[in-house]
């Protein structure tokens, strides 16, 4: 009795692939773009779209959410007897 167990085998995670159409004149500024940083055009874009998704990681992150009722928020008291929100 011969018990062959295949595995599967783990690859890479496959790329999304996304088209875009860019006006003459903006091609004709990422081709500029590209020759001066020494890179393709499509390596040009996917270089952009990174910088651009973790720039707004950045920022999503800090973002409260609407549905928080902000019960554990941190509260300044001063003489006066106003408060104000800190954050940090």
């Amino acid at each position: 009795m011969c018990a062959n167990t295949k595995k599967k085998k783990v690859g890479a995670r496959k790329a999304m692939q996304i088209s875009i159409t860019l006006p003459e004149r903006e091609g004709e500024m990422l081709k500029r773009f590209a020759q001066q940083n020494g890179t393709t055009r499509p390596a040009a874009v996917r270089r952009m779209v990174i910088d651009a998704l973790k720039q707004y990681k950045v920022a999503a992150s800090k973002a409260e959410p609407q549905n928080q009722l902000g019960l554990f928020d941190t509260l300044q008291v001063d003489i006066f007897n106003n408060t104000s929100k800190l954050s940090d």
